[in-house]
């Protein structure tokens, strides 16, 4: 019975995440695709820069698992409100840098909070007993949407600007 009652709140969490995940996955590709429009060189340090995170973030999965738990300590509002500014963060990067500067910078950033969403849950090895795993990371979860939902709501959508 009490299974039946968190059905509902199950589905949101799910399309939260997912819904986080896909679409920093898909900003990753808009600017790769971007990066291969100016340059075969730039598409392959555009690619790079995303590629990196997720190798230094599965290292860091591996052998430096506190550095998870250690996020995982934060309080669930500053949880939410460190991710809301990542989320508004993430939106002004793809407005203000691009991929046409000397280095990936936007793509290393959004990758980089990527790589800590998918790795980190499953990396953390102890969590205190009144908060499960997904608890919380349903706060930087949900900040991360709140923040780039805000900027498109106030801002609009953040297109790359040409140099």
């Amino acid at each position: 019975m009490d299974r039946d009652r968190n059905e509902p709140f199950e589905f949101i969490r799910v399309a939260v995440m997912l819904g986080t995940l896909v679409s920093l996955a898909l900003i990753c590709g808009y600017f790769v695709v971007l990066a291969f429009g100016i340059s075969r060189s730039a598409g392959i340090r555009s690619m790079a820069g995303i590629l990196l995170p997720f190798v230094v973030g599965g290292f860091l999965a591996v052998f430096n698992r506190r550095l998870f738990e250690k996020a995982a300590a934060v309080p669930f509002s500053a949880a939410f409100a460190v991710a809301l500014v990542f989320g508004v963060v993430v939106m002004l990067l793809i407005r203000n840098i691009g991929s046409l500067q000397f280095a990936p910078i936007a793509e290393l950033v959004i990758a980089s909070v990527l790589t800590l969403f998918l790795y980190a849950p499953g990396a953390m090895t102890g969590i205190t007993k009144d908060r499960t795993r997904d608890d919380v990371w349903m706060a930087y979860y949900f900040g991360m949407v709140s923040g780039m939902l805000g900027y498109v709501v106030f801002m609009g959508f953040p297109f790359v600007h040409a140099a």
